[in-house]
């Protein structure tokens, strides 16, 4: 048995380790952009509603209304954040994981 042959299936490992890794990197991009248009859609609602309050704070349990729904939307947005940093801190997990493979 040549020296080639005996590496062969060590080669086949390393080489789907760095496939499965390409791919759990790949996931982890997508999984960014996902979230970052989420938080980008959220943050869009909450700049519209916010105007939306100040044009129609005459009535006070109108604007109790809207207060506390600008309340409940900025929880939204700083839990979809937090999650955008969890995302991201995952993908550089698993670049350096992909470059350790490569």
């Amino acid at each position: 048995m040549s020296k080639a042959s005996r590496l062969t299936p060590i080669a086949d490992y390393a080489t789907l380790r760095e496939a499965e890794a390409a791919r759990r990197l790949a996931a982890s991009t997508e999984q960014i952009k996902t979230r970052e248009a989420e938080l980008e859609k959220l943050r869009g609602y909450l700049a519209e509603y916010r105007q939306r309050a100040e044009a129609e704070s005459a009535d006070s349990t109108l604007w109790q209304n809207a207060r506390a729904f600008l309340t409940r939307l900025s929880d939204a947005v700083a839990f979809h954040e937090a999650e955008l940093q969890k995302a991201l801190e995952r993908h550089r997990f698993e670049t350096d994981r992909w470059r350790d493979s490569h």
